[in-house]
């Protein structure tokens, strides 16, 4: 009760017993979350350099189409879209989409044949 006395601001000093004490509970939570182990988990690197060669030749492929036929590739292949969906986002017949993805699949192969090598990886990821 004798401190009580010489605190200036009793709010302001309130607030920072509060806040220290928050503080404190905060870096509480985080040490209990680390669990220290004797011997680290090995962990299997894998070589995503195929994944990462297939996404640049992708890239750089679908730069060399048109906006429309990238467009429609994108939305069909990368997004999954059904073909109506994409005539609906694109303003055009579900017949042109066809033709267009047809086309534009063509261009793919003749643009960049490189990708008929890089077929093998099944799984890309924009």
């Amino acid at each position: 009760m004798a401190r009580w006395r010489t605190v200036d601001d009793p709010d302001g000093y309130v607030r920072r017993v509060m806040y220290h004490q928050r503080v404190s509970w905060w870096r509480l939570k985080w040490r209990s979350r680390e669990t220290q182990v004797a011997v680290l988990p090995e962990r299997p690197h894998e070589d995503d350099t195929a994944a990462v060669e297939l996404k640049i030749t992708v890239r750089r492929a679908l730069a060399r189409l048109t906006p429309k036929q990238r467009a429609v590739l994108v939305l069909r292949f990368f997004e999954d879209l059904p073909e109506s969906e994409v005539a609906r986002i694109l303003d055009c017949s579900v017949g042109t989409v066809r033709s267009t993805t047809y086309r534009s699949l063509a261009r793919l192969r003749e643009l960049s044949p490189e990708l008929a090598a890089l077929k093998n990886i099944t799984e890309v990821r924009p």
